[in-house]
């Protein structure tokens, strides 16, 4: 087994080096992990489903995959995909149960494995040998991600803030589209570390902020706990997850202490809040993003944006699944 911190210093990043624990893959130890993982494409009927990456191109789901060796593929991510499996099949009050570790790991893994794809793909899709979308020079920013998904083969120890994980999960119960093809969505903010994923009835919003979110969103999020929320409502959520982690002004500070027993990872608090004020019409200009929906209609005036969450009087707009919005 390659250690934790040399599976990521002395990471290679080729089609030939395991994504996760770093280690050179013979032909006979040669397997391959799915991004977005089978047993979620088989039941949202994804297999030939295609994704748009960030040069444009558009890959089928199921060829959106990523170097493994066997170990870590029929072991370690294999136990984490039956876990959540089980899980999203039991429905949303089983995945809010769920292991936090778990659940994050698994989301991590999503994450960091688009970021890992882009590696082996051109920049420029004219251009064979262009540079690639994404380089191993940038895979740099994004070490501290890489050592939390060790998690998955190495023991670990969080000690965060706000949050038993080293990032802000929240997870909401939404009503779902009729059609099979509108029952899976998945969006993330790669510089910015953070995604959204919808799973017919689950919705899990994640920030990998070691847990500012968790504190900062303490109020507003969990206000929709237990609401079925109409996926609009969900995108405006999500909306204002990603808006506040472009305004994360403070990087954490990081210390991980490797032992026999394991490793654990300390997260020192900050002296003030870790984030900048949002700018007006912010929000209004991410939910206009993800909705499609002009920013006119979103933002009516400078100092007036529509929410679809609340009636004008705080209360709870439940809002049909059939509903024209």
């Amino acid at each position: 087994m390659v250690s934790l911190f040399k599976g990521i210093t002395d990471h290679s990043f080729s089609e030939d080096v395991c994504f996760l624990c770093g280690a050179s893959i013979c032909l006979a130890e040669r397997s391959i992990e799915h991004v977005i993982p089978k047993w979620l494409q088989q039941r949202y009927d994804l297999w030939n489903v295609r994704v748009h990456l960030l040069n444009g191109t558009a890959i089928r789901y199921r060829d959106l995959v990523i170097p493994c060796c066997q170990r870590c593929n029929s072991i370690y991510l294999s136990n984490i995909e039956q876990e959540v499996g089980a899980a999203v099949s039991a429905g949303t009050e089983a995945v809010i149960r769920m292991d936090r570790v778990v659940l994050t790991q698994w989301l991590l893994k999503i994450f960091f494995g688009f970021l890992y794809r882009e590696l082996f793909l051109p920049l420029d899709r004219r251009q064979a040998n262009a540079e690639t979308i994404v380089s191993p020079e940038d895979m740099e920013q994004f070490q501290m991600l890489h050592y939390i998904l060790q998690s998955i083969r190495v023991p670990m120890q969080f000690d965060c803030i706000g949050s038993p994980v080293p990032g802000s999960i929240f997870i909401f119960e939404l009503k779902e589209p009729a059609e099979l093809r509108f029952q899976f969505h998945y969006r993330d903010d790669v510089v910015h570390r953070c995604l959204q994923i919808r799973m017919g009835k689950i919705g899990i919003l994640a920030a990998f902020d070691v847990g500012f979110q968790a504190i900062e969103g303490s109020e507003f999020f969990p206000k929709y706990y237990g609401r079925l929320l109409h996926p609009i409502q969900f995108d405006e959520l999500a909306a204002n997850l990603f808006c506040r982690a472009r305004v994360l002004a403070i990087n954490p500070f990081l210390a991980f202490a490797e032992s026999p027993r394991g490793v654990t990872m300390h997260v020192t608090p900050p002296g003030r809040s870790p984030f900048a004020a949002m700018k007006t019409g912010d929000v209004a200009r991410m939910l206009s993003h993800m909705t499609g929906l002009s920013l006119e209609i979103i933002s009516p005036s400078p100092d007036r944006r529509i929410t679809f969450l609340e009636h004008d009087d705080g209360s709870f707009r439940d809002l049909p699944i059939d509903a024209p919005v």
